[in-house]
């Protein structure tokens, strides 16, 4: 069954990823015409060539982390994603003066291989043989595929509000695509860390719920989940939008990337900052769609999104240039959020509303007081962070890690629940990790 459906899934994107290796040139054309831009066909080309062999692998690791997640192994198919952005975020900053553009594409490759790699050794743990074979009449492929389609597409629907982002952002000019790539990359830095950790202990939890019916805990469970991606994603936020050009400055600004670059692409940082709040419940919320089974639900509001990302990246750029494209991306992902919670509310009955509400407003107290200070200790001591890139780090550091123990402070002052559990949450994640390194030795 395993083997069907791995061997299925994998010829498909062998398919898809030699279709766009042969025909990019065709395609860059028709979007240089559709976009009326005299973008470079030649480097697009290279581009579209290298993060071919990218479909193909990160579709063979999403494959991979379904079967570990199967056999209750989350640690590692949830880190891997950040694997992928911080080595397209390393190659970026290595390769940029040299390549340019052509070094993201190369950094996704090279970051989609080793998020599949990490996961391979897991997958001694599951004991399940390799052998090549394609059963179409087989009653449980058959099951698998009535529910993998509609996520598949789901996943399709995301993909395609990327290529709608791009094609804005190509009509406004040259490197809009790049800034905008760039500023997601670091963007899903901390969302990543953050978000691993949260998924890993709530998503084995979600699922027996939902298998047993536990409307109750399913409701715990998400109101939990709700508060604490507020708890680490509000102040994550705050950090990134109040310190976007520093951050950007240290990363990228060198040879061929220029302040102008580092304004742009922190300008773009602000508004995605604004959305991985959003980005982390609409996890939550897809995945106790899809433990119930239901994954026409997410699949409906994705394509409606579709429609709303088409008509916020034509309004918005008219008032903030490449950041509509930005904050056209964060009000998508909200409006997912808002009409997933009504359905699910419909469901299972109240969420816990109050206490969601009461836990977001001493959240966003002490990030506001997080942000205060972290605002006017840069405005004093930014004069001595430009001297060179060792003066940037010594005070950008400490200002974030402050920043930070601040937050944790206040929260502790008000007597939040949060704050023992994301320390829990910590220490089960890397005890998580002990034994799935012990289950492979």
């Amino acid at each position: 069954f395993v083997n069907s459906v791995t061997n299925i899934m994998v010829l498909f994107f062998i398919f898809i990823s030699i279709i766009i290796f042969i025909f990019s040139p065709q395609i860059g054309i028709l979007l240089s015409k559709i976009a009326d831009n005299q973008m470079d066909i030649a480097k697009f080309v290279i581009m579209s060539r290298v993060m071919s062999f990218s479909v193909l692998t990160l579709s063979m690791s999403g494959l991979t982390a379904g079967i570990l997640n199967s056999h209750n192994i989350f640690t590692i198919p949830s880190f891997a994603p950040f694997v992928l952005n911080v080595m397209t975020v390393i190659f970026i900053v290595i390769l940029n003066y040299r390549l340019g553009i052509i070094s993201m594409a190369i950094g996704t490759m090279v970051g989609s291989v080793l998020q599949l790699v990490i996961q391979i050794p897991q997958l001694k743990v599951s004991k399940i043989k390799y052998d090549f074979k394609i059963e179409f009449k087989n009653k449980a492929v058959k099951e698998i595929f009535s529910l993998m389609l509609p996520i598949l597409l789901s996943l399709g629907a995301v993909q395609l509000n990327v290529s709608v982002d791009k094609f804005f952002a190509l009509n406004l000019g040259a490197g809009n695509t790049t800034a905008l790539d760039i500023s997601w990359r670091v963007t899903n830095l901390p969302f990543g860390v953050f978000s691993v950790a949260i998924i890993t202990v709530l998503y084995p939890l979600i699922s027996r719920q939902a298998a047993s019916n536990d409307i109750k805990g399913i409701k715990e469970s998400f109101s939990l989940g709700v508060r604490e991606v507020g708890y680490v994603m509000i102040p994550a936020a705050t950090g990134l939008a109040l310190l976007s050009n520093p951050i950007i400055k240290l990363l990228f600004e060198r040879y061929n990337f220029t302040s102008a670059d580092t304004a742009k692409v922190a300008f773009i940082l602000i508004f995605n900052s604004l959305g991985i709040v959003f980005f982390g419940l609409l996890i939550i919320l897809n995945r106790i769609f899809y433990a119930f089974k239901n994954v026409k639900t997410p699949l409906k509001v994705a394509l409606v999104s579709i429609l709303a990302n088409v008509f916020l990246d034509w309004l918005l750029i008219k008032f903030l240039d490449i950041g509509g494209v930005a904050l056209s991306t964060t009000l998508v992902a909200a409006y997912n959020v808002v009409t997933l919670t009504i359905i699910l509310r419909k469901k299972v009955g109240f969420l816990g509303g109050k206490r969601i509400i009461k836990s977001y407003t001493k959240i966003i107290i002490s990030s506001a007081i997080m942000g205060v200070a972290i605002y006017f200790l840069w405005f004093y001591l930014e004069k001595f962070a430009y001297i060179n890139l060792w003066y940037n780090i010594i005070i950008l550091l400490p200002i974030i890690i402050l920043g930070a123990g601040l937050f944790v402070l206040f929260t502790y002052i008000f007597k939040m629940e949060e704050v023992n559990f994301v320390f829990r949450m910590f220490k089960s994640f890397k005890a998580k990790q002990k034994v799935d390194s012990a289950g492979n030795e």
